[in-house]
């Protein structure tokens, strides 16, 4: 089992005052679609079941980003600008015919994240199984990489999760005794790995990176020696502290993602003692505070599974209802919460199937991914109402 191939001003982008000048235009439009909904699929997208076109990131200028699988099972990278064109890509040395899609891990080439400057990361299965970590450039220039020590096993390997305006990458590798560990990695390719010295050392236990911020701060989990799992929070100068949620259990489901936003703010979900999944939002100073999804069910497996956060506060990802179906959702920083439908997903009982946010910006604008009544797998684009 791998980690979900899942969150100023800066040198490089525009002046202040003309980036305000673009915020303005952009939130005038955003206004306009006053909560419109577009889905997409990417080019040459598959129509098999399961497989064809998720959407995982998105910059602030709205660029998504995600993977598409094609009719001959190939899974490839793609970027979306707003305007709808489609560039798509594969990784040197990804395998071309995977057979099946990022979204259950099979390989190929998978982005998981983009700045606001069009750098994507993400990582790539090989032939055998193995992933490496890849950064492509808004010229579409692919470098790849391995943190030494990851392992050469199917399902091994290094997996990029998250990049930050100043071009570091956050991301995990899992060696050879299956063995979780974290790693950053600046612009000059200099590779760092580090360990919460929490973290357990036996298979599947470890550190989990998630994301990194414009000042390097990481959140992730980590999970500990009796499989427990804890949010962590990583500063700058390498200090890492752990925390859990209010109404975790200490049990193996508890806190299992942390996402940090540029003010030091983490989100993220855990799990209940009836392993019923709640969002969390936690203050930089360390208070934590829970939350429910409308429409949310109570038993097992049921809940809010928080997927991304902005710098706002604003969330979003899925809830899954008391008939097992997902639903997105987007939840606002003063508690408001919308759940929605995206027109013909599939709304079946006990399928765990449904929409979900991926990906949201600074402007509160979410990427996500949908399976229709065929179990057709689609991307879609949702502007908030301003």
């Amino acid at each position: 089992m791998h980690p979900k191939v899942k969150v100023c001003q800066k040198p490089g982008r525009l002046p202040l005052f003309a980036a305000l000048a673009v915020f303005a235009a952009l939130s005038m439009t955003v206004h306009a679609y006053a909560q419109r909904l577009i889905t997409f699929d990417a080019p040459n997208s598959s129509t098999d079941a399961y497989l064809g076109t998720e959407a995982s990131g998105i910059n602030f200028w709205g660029t998504i980003i995600g993977d598409v699988t094609d009719n001959n099972g190939g899974t490839h990278g793609f970027v979306r600008t707003p305007d709808g064109r489609f560039s798509e890509f594969d990784a040197p040395g990804a395998n071309p015919d995977p057979g099946y899609n990022c979204l259950y891990g099979a390989g190929g080439t998978c982005p998981v994240a983009i700045n606001d400057l069009g750098v994507v990361v993400g990582s790539d299965g090989d032939e055998n199984g193995v992933f490496h970590g890849f950064l492509r450039t808004p010229e579409g220039k692919i470098v790849t990489f391995d943190v030494a020590g990851s392992g050469a096993g199917a399902g091994q390997g290094t997996y990029s999760q998250s990049i930050n305006n100043f071009g570091v990458v956050a991301g995990v590798y899992l060696d050879s005794s299956n063995v979780y560990h974290g790693f950053l990695r600046t612009p000059d390719g200099k590779i760092v790995a580090f360990d919460d010295s929490a973290a357990g050392t036996g298979a599947y236990q470890g550190t989990i990176p998630e994301s990194i911020n414009d000042f390097g701060m990481i959140a992730g989990s980590e999970t500990d020696a009796n499989n427990f799992s804890h949010g962590f929070v990583r500063t700058l100068d390498g200090k890492i502290t752990t925390f859990d949620p209010p109404g975790t259990a200490g049990g193996a489901y508890d806190t299992n993602n942390a996402l940090i936003d540029d003010l030091g703010a983490v989100a993220g979900c855990y799990y209940d003692a009836n392993n019923v999944s709640h969002g969390y939002q936690r203050t930089p100073d360390g208070k934590v505070t829970d939350y429910q999804v409308p429409d949310a069910g109570t038993a097992a497996f049921d809940g809010a599974f928080v997927d991304a956060v902005n710098v706002e506060g604003t969330t979003t990802g899925f809830v899954t209802d008391a008939n097992v179906e997902n639903h997105s959702f987007v939840r606002y920083a003063n508690g408001k919460a919308i759940v929605f439908d995206v027109p013909g997903q599939l709304l079946q009982p006990n399928s765990d199937f449904g929409s979900a946010g991926e990906a949201i910006n600074a402007l509160g604008v979410i990427a996500g991914r949908w399976h229709d009544a065929n179990f057709l797998l689609h991307g879609y684009v949702w502007f908030p109402q301003r």
